[in-house]
């Protein structure tokens, strides 16, 4: 195989060896990873993930398999539900993983043991008994292999955990997700969404920019390939820390403008 992107491997390597433990949960754009030749998609597919498991190693890979059709009705399949979020992640699911959790919507699928028991019920995606809360005190890695900062649902946990969220209120979404022994389970999600009929958008930019001047994430480029990596535990502290300060922190200008409106008229949360 032709060699590409030497120098950002090389980054990416003595990033994980100064930083790695465990576990890295990687977000995907094959578009804007490595720079690989293409012969056929099965094999350009194979080959993103085998550069990915040289860099990564000895770390366990993660990645997200999210399929959102729980909550239009429809039950999730741990075995058949295709990942909706890329088609590196879809290959790493049918090919290569050992485990998908069993939340709904926003599952992730890895290798080696599922670090996560089996849950059914009543779920709440983003609580610290999801793969996030674990990632986050095991000293996990955040990848986005080619994807922006602006695809990542760590977001969602540190709002959940830092009892400062004003501008989501929970929904639960009822359906069943059947296991990959086929057994069907009832389950709720609970989820946080944005209210109806507002644009609700987060800052990404000043977010990516917050990080990287505070060296709490790197970031390789080179010509079409760019690649963000931190440390979850140390991009959740910061963050938390910006939303104790300012609950209104992760928003943009216009979403900001009328949320503190809506928040001020109302004085509460959204619910």
């Amino acid at each position: 195989m032709e060699q590409f992107n030497i120098m950002v491997k090389d980054n990416l390597k003595r990033y994980i060896s100064e930083n790695g433990n465990g576990h890295i949960l990687i977000h995907s754009d094959i578009l804007f990873g490595f720079k690989i030749k293409f012969e056929n998609h099965e094999i350009f597919l194979e080959e993103h993930y085998e550069e990915l498991k040289a860099v990564c190693q000895p770390l366990k890979i993660i990645m997200p398999s999210f399929n959102y059709n729980f909550c239009k009705g429809s039950p999730y399949n741990l075995k058949d539900s295709e990942s909706q979020v890329g088609t590196l992640s879809e290959y790493f699911r049918k090919n290569k993983a050992t485990w998908r959790t069993s939340t709904p919507v926003f599952n992730f699928s890895g290798i080696v043991e599922n670090p996560l028991p089996i849950k059914y019920g009543k779920i709440d995606p983003f609580d610290e008994s999801s793969l996030f809360g674990f990632l986050n005190r095991n000293n996990g890695l955040l990848m986005h292999y080619g994807s922006g900062l602006h695809t990542s649902t760590l977001i969602h946990y540190v709002e959940r955990i830092s009892n400062r969220l004003i501008y989501r209120y929970d929904k639960i979404f009822k359906s069943q997700v059947i296991d990959i022994n086929d057994v069907t389970h009832e389950c709720e999600l609970i989820y946080h969404v944005r209210p109806m009929g507002y644009d609700l958008n987060y800052d990404w930019n000043k977010l990516e920019e917050d990080l990287l001047e505070n060296g709490l994430i790197e970031k390789y480029k080179e010509k079409r390939t760019q690649i963000l990596i931190g440390r979850i535990d140390k991009i959740v502290d910061y963050w938390l820390t910006c939303l104790n300060n300012n609950p209104f922190y992760f928003l943009d200008k216009d979403t900001r403008n009328w949320v503190e409106a809506k928040f001020n008229e109302l004085n509460r949360p959204f619910k």
